[in-house]
């Protein structure tokens, strides 16, 4: 028989335990959308594969505009609050990311669905997977939790990496999964190292300032590395960088955008968090690791003639960018990053779904000869490619501009206040790459414009022109209204 002061207790703790899940419903909606996907795919086996992928878009989309409109909404009404006995922390800047992802996703699903891409069951459940990972990492302030949320993340990603099945695939995709099992289980040793020096694992508890700053620097620097490690991989940070190339040249458009934005993003913004909660100084650690994410990412993409491979290459270096925010002040560090985020995540999908797009029978070390002539046959795709690889350098017209101008700024400022001499190595070193990068970016509408040939693209390709344009459109309207663009996210 139950006790009598148990079933008095009971709605109280049933109380505390729901207490502030009416803060996560974007999340909840994606939890719930990933289960009515697999109960859904149960009644599209062995039907008509163009009808099952329709259906698979169409579900895919009501959850998206679902969240994104409950994500719009929180973070207008500047949401606040602790959900899950204080593991998620609902607030603007995390409600600004999370509405940013949910924006990503549904473009580039929106964008695979226009063009009748393939939507397998698979890649619906990576894609999700990845989603919810991300929305869920950018409100946990408990390691349990962050990891978790990184752990589900990955699982989405190997799910599409793996998609491939042929030589080039499984040579991109073994290595990966790999490296992802290794960081992992470091960011778990790093994890339970920190409960023994701190015996939290609640970011925002004073015992874990404390425990760190009181414990001793050389076991506390080796729990942060190895913590650091599981979170730089996913940034596909130097020295976590290797698997970067080969796994986004192996995959199609959508999911090399959708891998390149919302991971790094996310796991950017748990970055802000983690260096203004942990009271060890690593500003020179994280200068000198971005410097090296910047000189590998950019020259290594000097080398490449596979114009995809040197896409894939350039995401390391932005990688590098986005993480400055975390040498910022909290709150221009949100903002910056924001900014930026939005502006990289346009130009990455605008560059990455036109290259794709280029028909060639077989992998090809040096594939700038097939742009040849692509000016003079598709002179609107050409223009909107130019206006995508103009913004990832970084000049104007692109919001880019703006973007990296408020990020030397900072830079600046960082470095006169602290005179820390990797700061300005940092800064001098991001402005020489972002000259280095104007070489390789233009390489392509060199051999688009000045080069004669016959490029090869769909016959009925044209359809897509509007979209490209729109997303030029947005991205040059970044530089011109930066106010407005501001205003969107600010409560």
């Amino acid at each position: 028989m139950i006790a009598d002061g148990l079933m008095q207790a009971l709605p109280n703790q049933l109380q505390r335990i729901l207490q502030g899940y009416e803060h996560i419903l974007p999340e909840l909606v994606i939890a719930a959308w990933i289960l009515v996907s697999i109960v859904g795919d149960l009644f599209l086996v062995g039907g008509n594969e163009k009808s099952a992928r329709s259906w698979r878009y169409l579900i895919a989309q009501g959850g998206l505009i679902l969240a994104l409109l409950l994500a719009y909404q929180r973070m207008k009404h500047g949401t606040e609050g602790f959900v899950a006995f204080r593991m998620l922390w609902v607030n603007p800047g995390a409600n600004a990311i999370n509405c940013l992802i949910l924006a990503i996703g549904f473009v580039i699903i929106g964008m695979n669905q226009y063009q009748q891409k393939s939507f397998s069951f698979e890649e619906k459940i990576g894609f999700f997977s990845i989603l919810l990972g991300s929305l869920l990492t950018s409100l946990s302030i408990h390691f349990l939790s962050i990891f978790l949320s990184i752990e589900l993340m990955s699982l989405g990603t190997y799910l599409l990496v793996g998609l491939r099945k042929d030589k080039e695939g499984v040579r991109a995709s073994l290595p990966y999964v790999l490296f992802g099992m290794g960081t992992s289980a470091m960011l778990l040793y790093g994890l339970s190292l920190i409960y023994g020096l701190t015996g939290t694992m609640l970011i925002l508890d004073s015992a874990f300032s404390r425990g760190l700053a009181t414990a001793d620097p050389y076991l506390a620097g080796m729990a942060l590395a190895l913590v650091g490690t599981g979170i730089l991989f996913k940034m596909s940070w130097v020295p976590f960088h290797p698997w970067s190339p080969d796994v986004l040249e192996s995959l199609p458009a959508s999911w090399m955008s959708w891998i390149s934005t919302a991971p790094k993003i996310t796991v950017a913004w748990l970055g802000i968090r983690l260096v203004h909660f942990v009271p060890v100084s690593m500003q020179d650690v994280i200068a000198l690791l971005a410097i090296g994410t910047l000189l590998v990412g950019n020259l290594g993409a000097l080398s490449q003639y596979n114009a995809k491979r040197l896409v894939a290459y350039s995401s390391i270096a932005h990688g590098g960018f986005l993480a400055m925010a975390w040498l910022m002040p909290a709150e221009q560090g949100v903002d910056n990053l924001l900014f930026y985020s939005l502006v990289y995540s346009a130009s990455t999908i605008l560059v990455f779904y036109i290259l794709d797009e280029l028909e060639t029978t077989q992998y090809q070390i040096d594939d700038m000869s097939n742009w040849a002539g692509f000016g003079q046959a598709y002179p609107v795709r050409a223009l909107a490619l130019f206006i995508g690889f103009i913004a990832l350098i970084g000049l104007p017209p692109a919001g880019t501009f703006l973007a990296k101008v408020n990020y030397f700024s900072q830079l600046w400022e960082k470095y006169q206040m602290t005179q820390s001499n990797p700061i300005l190595a940092l800064l001098l070193i991001a402005i020489l790459m972002t000259a280095v990068s104007i070489y390789y970016y233009l390489r392509i509408p060199y051999f688009m414009y000045f080069k004669k040939g016959e490029a090869i693209h769909p016959a009925d390709s044209f359809k897509n022109n509007w979209i490209y344009l729109l997303l030029g459109g947005g991205i040059i309207a970044c530089m011109l209204f930066p106010t407005l663009i501001y205003s969107i996210w600010k409560v």
